[in-house]
């Protein structure tokens, strides 16, 4: 019987990467015995896969679903650091030495990971070379937007990335509806790491100076040009 259940798992983790263009990508030159050892999980939406300050013992690989990884700060704010979808990974800066989680990483819908343990990666490492320029590729992706976000956390005003945050969002929703677009509040205050009154209050300007209409999480933006002008980006 167990037997039969880890011959059922492997199958489906054979199947999960030869039918996605992004997964077999990264692992085509998986060896077999590294391949033979993934292990699959079925994450909800709300749970936390990774815990800031717990010791990293696995190595994760997105294959379905979306997260978000973010800080915890001490007096309970989050703070926002990226969204990882499909393809992305989750633990291979901390694993090498053991190290805690930098951030928590919690499930923002279902999840489908490939998890392999330390060991494991660590092995597929040593004798994987293609897999090797990934995460180097990976790590300096991450570096690259990390201090992109850094960069600007320092130079703009809290006004300026709301009103970038709003441009962008209009630039991908907006030119097709109108100029309306949906903003989750909470989500801003967590990516500016800010209160929710502070987003609200920023909100209320534009809405004064008619460059947006609210209506609860709807927006509609009624001057693209000057709202384009105060992000200053």
């Amino acid at each position: 019987m167990q037997n039969d259940k880890k011959n059922s798992e492997w199958l489906s983790v054979v199947e999960l990467v030869t039918g996605d263009a992004i997964l077999y990508d990264l692992l085509k030159y998986c060896p077999l015995a590294i391949l033979r050892r993934w292990q699959l999980q079925q994450v909800r939406p709300g749970t936390l896969i990774c815990q800031q300050h717990e010791i990293c013992q696995e190595f994760h690989l997105i294959a379905q679903g979306n997260v978000d990884v973010f800080i915890h700060a001490d007096d309970g704010r989050k703070y926002l650091q990226a969204r990882y979808h499909a393809g992305d990974m989750l633990g291979e800066l901390e694993i090498f030495e053991q190290r805690p989680y930098i951030c928590s990483v919690e499930a923002t819908s279902e999840v489908t990971l490939l998890t392999l343990s330390r060991t494991d990666f660590c092995h597929w490492l040593t004798v994987d070379n293609y897999f090797n320029q990934k995460i180097i590729q990976s790590f300096s992706s991450q570096y690259y937007q990390l201090s992109k976000k850094a960069g600007e956390d320092s130079l703009y005003s809290l006004h300026q990335r709301v009103c970038h945050a709003l441009w962008q969002s209009y630039q991908h929703q907006g030119a097709k509806s109108e100029g309306e677009i949906t903003i989750n509040k909470q989500q801003l205050s967590e990516q500016f790491a800010v209160a929710p009154r502070s987003i609200n209050r920023i909100l209320f300007e534009l809405r004064e100076q008619q460059i947006i209409t609210v209506n609860g999480e709807r927006i509609a933006v009624i001057d693209p040009v000057r709202l384009h002008q105060q992000a200053g980006f």
